[in-house]
């Protein structure tokens, strides 16, 4: 992935003196938002369960300038929201944009599933976004901020093996859609991402499960009209776009950041 792919320029200091929250924030589509924002002007929280991923990617941020601090916290359990929202509050006296990324996948069919591999993902991927929005709610109204769901492709267009997910990622493009009209007399927008394949920590080692590592990218790479998957920091330029003043009169909406792969479908 060349590097002019992943780096968002000349955009400046529009996140300046905002603070953003993003779950899953330790690796993949949620430090591409985090390294974006960031760049962008913003304070960033991250918020992710894996203890020395998070470390290392506040880190990282620390490293580029940003100003940045790591809270460990399962997104998915109501006291330990209720306690990182206010852990947050208190190290930055405010919250502008919430980025739910939190998530997990399995690649289980309902053939492999069972009940607790179907709970586990719907209450990381879509129970996580109900209560940490409704946990961060007082502090957006104060700034009239921002949140940004990550949903996917799999939530418009389903895909194999993926029951689970693929109605998480539905959820979540249905409550956004729910909360912008329940948040907009605050002055809050609450705007969707579907990301197509991107690479990711994740992705990378799919593809080193294949038989054919090299012969599988290439596939995947065929099948998008752009001819290739996003690098992360795609999916934060558009989070950047939704949780900028660029986007004041959009809410409500899923933008399919995809390559175009979705065409097809």
């Amino acid at each position: 992935m060349t590097e002019y792919h992943t780096i968002s320029r000349g955009v400046g200091p529009i996140l300046a003196e905002r603070v953003a929250v993003i779950t899953g924030g330790a690796r993949g589509i949620g430090l591409g938002c985090a390294r974006v924002l960031g760049a962008a002007g913003a304070a960033i929280a991250l918020w992710d369960i894996d203890e020395a991923a998070l470390n290392s990617a506040s880190r990282q941020l620390q490293s580029q300038g940003v100003k940045a601090k790591a809270f460990i916290a399962d997104a998915s359990q109501s006291p330990a929201v209720d306690a990182t929202i206010a852990a947050i509050a208190d190290e930055f006296g405010r919250i502008d944009i919430l980025v739910n990324n939190a998530g997990t996948h399995d690649g289980k069919g309902i053939e492999e599933a069972d009940e607790a591999d179907w709970s586990r993902i719907i209450d990381t991927n879509l129970k996580s976004v109900f209560l940490v929005s409704k946990g961060a709610l007082p502090h957006l109204k104060e700034t009239r901020g921002v949140i940004v769901n990550m949903g996917s492709m799999v939530g418009l267009a389903g895909q194999g093996k993926s029951g689970a997910y693929s109605a998480s990622k539905g959820g979540i493009i249905a409550l956004t859609k729910n909360l912008a009209l329940d948040l907009a007399p605050y002055g809050i927008r609450v705007n969707c991402i579907c990301p197509g394949w991107v690479e990711t920590p994740l992705v990378n080692q799919w593809f080193a499960l294949q038989p054919d590592e090299a012969e599988a990218r290439a596939y995947v790479d065929s099948i998008h009209p752009l001819g290739r998957i996003a690098a992360a920091d795609e999916i934060g330029n558009a989070a950047l776009f939704l949780a900028s003043d660029l986007a004041s009169y959009v809410t409500g909406v899923a933008i399919e950041v995809d390559g175009g792969v979705t065409l097809g479908y």
